[in-house]
């Protein structure tokens, strides 16, 4: 798939898991975190931001900063739908497929 070009025209890309069939691979843990991870080797986002723009791969598009590092999520009025990883910022997530620490959904702790 051609990531950065669908990108960068605005197409909204994500990843999934629909079956033991999928697209990217048959292998892994079907973690979108670690799709985020694979794309960003195979594309060559290494440094600190282009892995942590690979995260909106993961979280269907909202990332903690935008290009120019704006906060754009989370903000007042945002769904509470959360998932906590052991990470120091959107970039170490993606690159050591950090582990999840708590999933809340709708301001619930769900996990």
């Amino acid at each position: 798939m051609p990531i950065p070009t669908l990108l960068k025209h605005g197409v909204n890309v994500m990843t999934g898991n629909d079956s033991i069939v999928d697209y990217w691979s048959t292998m892994g843990t079907g973690s979108v975190l670690q799709k985020a991870n694979l794309a960003s080797q195979l594309y060559g986002q290494v440094s600190e931001f282009g892995l942590s723009r690979m995260l909106k791969l993961a979280t269907a598009g909202p990332i903690p900063l935008d290009d120019k590092g704006v906060q754009q999520w989370p903000k007042e009025g945002d769904t509470a739908d959360l998932v906590l990883v052991d990470a120091s910022c959107s970039a170490e997530a993606v690159s050591r497929i950090s582990p999840i620490k708590s999933l809340i959904y709708k301001g619930n702790i769900v996990f």
